[in-house]
């Protein structure tokens, strides 16, 4: 009893605060990596953190020295695993997009104009791949590009995907001060083995899209004409267009 009042009046107001700060970057990690495949992964490395004690406990001489071999580089291992969230991660310390506004006015207006034009690309059976930048920079994926830089309208986002048009390939960026920065992007192909047989080509470039950026990727269907979004290496299809609008609404206004 009396250590336990030792340990209280020896306790600082620095230990309070370190206790809080750590508590706060352990919960925004979690919620970070929250329905990904990354806390699987994590699950493995403890696993191998407890399997290690148990063999040590054990003596099981050759498995410790496998596993204490393992552990001691788990650092490299953790680095070139989670490389992608890492670097998700540290983009997020910068500034917000002009999707962010103090009045959710200009935002909310953009994100609407934007969802707009998809569901009209789907109801004439267009094809689109509509990229909305957020923190992290997109510049690896401009090479061989059109560069534009355009203040944002519904109707150069239309000419852009039309068929006829020289730009209609590839994906149409959205930078993060609201203007159609570049045309005719060629994106990452995600190859997932488990990929749906009615999704085609512009859905799996922007899944692979949303599994190396923070970036949101909007999709239209020529073969389909449905809607869909990619984000944080998840794909959102067969939804309502209400479904698909709150969650737009959602990422860019709440997170």
């Amino acid at each position: 009893m009396f250590q336990s009042f030792d340990f209280f009046y020896n306790l600082r107001w620095q230990d309070l605060v370190d206790v809080a700060l750590l508590s706060i970057i352990i919960y925004q990690i979690f919620m970070m990596l929250k329905g990904t495949r990354t806390i699987q992964i994590l699950m493995g490395i403890l696993f191998v953190g407890i399997a290690f004690y148990v063999v040590e406990f054990l003596n099981l001489n050759g498995i410790t020295w496998v596993l204490q071999n393992v552990i001691s580089s788990i650092v490299i291992v953790i680095v070139v695993l989670f490389q992608s969230e890492i670097k998700n991660a540290l983009a997020q310390m910068g500034i917000k997009t002009a999707f962010y506004d103090s009045k959710k006015e200009k935002s909310t207006n953009i994100l609407e104009n934007i969802f707009s034009v998809c569901e009209h690309f789907s109801k004439m059976g267009i094809g689109a791949l509509i990229v909305l930048e957020k923190e992290m920079g997109l510049g690896q994926f401009y090479t061989g590009a059109t560069k534009l830089d355009a203040e944002f309208s519904p109707q150069l986002l239309v000419s852009l995907f039309n068929p006829q048009s020289p730009l209609h390939d590839g994906a149409v960026v959205i930078n993060r001060a609201g203007k159609i920065s570049y045309a005719g992007c060629i994106l990452p192909i995600s190859t997932e083995m488990d990929f749906s047989k009615d999704l085609g080509t512009r859905h799996r470039a922007a899944l692979g899209l949303s599994k190396e950026s923070d970036a949101v990727t909007l999709v239209v269907s020529e073969e389909t004409k449905e809607i869909s979004i990619a984000w944080n290496g998840e794909l959102m299809y067969r939804q309502s267009a209400s479904t698909l609008k709150t969650k737009l609404e959602e990422i860019f206004l709440k997170n």
